[in-house]
């Protein structure tokens, strides 16, 4: 009884929002979102108003465990940022906007150059072998 307990087919599948084709994780951390006041918590979580004023009065801010950005890689698109919700049992997906990127928290927006890199070094790092 070979793969008996393999967790191989239950890797969920991903595909390109422009050509269909697999994408691939790129193995980059997993940004999740933020939210700051109840508004916010129940306009994207679909919770109850009652319930998302408890959760922003005990914390500044509410981390969502359920939608995070991550990186993957289209064959013939190359790399792109998606967000990823999961549902009861399904997961949705969809390209990462910049209102999801100012959601969350420490992160850099990859479309927008690192202020603090030099632009030779920025030349540079474009160039082609």
């Amino acid at each position: 009884m070979p793969n008996k307990r393999s967790n191989r087919n239950k890797t969920r599948k991903y595909s390109c929002p422009f050509c269909e084709q697999r994408l691939w994780r790129l193995g980059k951390s997993k940004h999740n979102l933020f939210y700051k006041n109840a508004e916010e918590i129940r306009a994207n979580t679909g919770m109850t108003m009652k319930k998302a004023k408890l959760l922003s009065i005990q914390s500044s801010t509410y981390l969502d465990t359920n939608k995070w950005i991550e990186a993957f890689c289209c064959p013939s698109h190359g790399m792109m940022w998606l967000l990823i919700s999961v549902m009861k049992d399904s997961y949705e997906y969809r390209l990462a906007e910049e209102k999801d990127w100012l959601q969350t928290d420490k992160t850099l927006d990859p479309r927008v150059s690192n202020p603090s890199v030099s632009e030779f070094t920025l030349r540079m790092s474009r160039k082609l072998g």
